[in-house]
């Protein structure tokens, strides 16, 4: 009985250890929020004279756009958006860039438009393999890629999922498409301005609006 016990609160102990963490935890400065970066993996490319370099896009660029992360703090950094201290943020994207090893590009060039549920969100996600453990998670899980053309009065732009993970458990908190507009000089820095737009939207709109609907 004794040993009964003992083993219940080992149990107990450890469920509370691990306890999941919620959208309201992040909202309230109960948890620390982690940069994971971008997935490209169910990314498709839209516009096909946009991208006539896979093979950088995948081994170079990807790798660039992930670790502008971390190193351009300035840029890209959510710690303010999210109004976190020092200790309650960071990024590390070294996952992502692992993952994306496995994304295809050359057969993601399409010129029709496309789309990703929430439940494909989902299931990418419950396949991830993350070194970090605890707190919450957030990664671009990136949809599209749109280029648009040059006498179009469409504008490019990348569209991704903006999705929080209790990293305890790689369950979805929540997840939201967000567009970001693409713009700069060079291929890598036209991309990664859609990354900034994304950050700038999730500031200046969706912030507000997480932060009443889950507090």
């Amino acid at each position: 009985m004794k040993r009964l016990i003992f083993t219940l609160f080992v149990l107990l102990a450890g469920n509370q250890l691990f306890a999941q963490n919620t959208m309201s935890d992040l909202f309230n400065g109960k948890a620390r929020l982690t940069f994971l970066g971008l997935d490209f993996t169910q990314s498709k490319y839209i516009g096909r004279a946009g991208f006539m370099d896979p093979v950088a896009i995948k081994n170079q660029h990807m790798v660039s756009w992930n670790n502008l992360i971390e190193f351009e703090p300035k840029k890209f950094s959510l710690q303010k958006i999210f109004n976190l201290k020092d200790d309650q943020y960071a990024s590390k994207v070294e996952d992502m860039v692992t993952l994306n090893k496995t994304a295809n590009v050359e057969g993601n060039i399409i010129a029709d438009a496309y789309e990703i549920s929430e439940d494909q969100v989902k299931k990418s996600v419950a396949k991830y393999s993350l070194s970090e453990k605890s707190g919450i998670g957030i990664v671009y899980i990136v949809e599209s890629l749109f280029k648009a053309p040059d006498d179009s009065k469409e504008k490019s732009a990348m569209t991704a999922w903006v999705t929080f993970i209790d990293l305890s458990s790689k369950k979805v908190l929540y997840t939201e498409k967000v567009q970001g507009k693409a713009g700069g000089i060079g291929f890598r820095n036209f991309w990664a301005g859609g990354v900034y737009q994304i950050n700038k939207e999730i500031e200046s709109n969706l912030y507000k609006k997480w932060s009443k609907s889950f507090k």
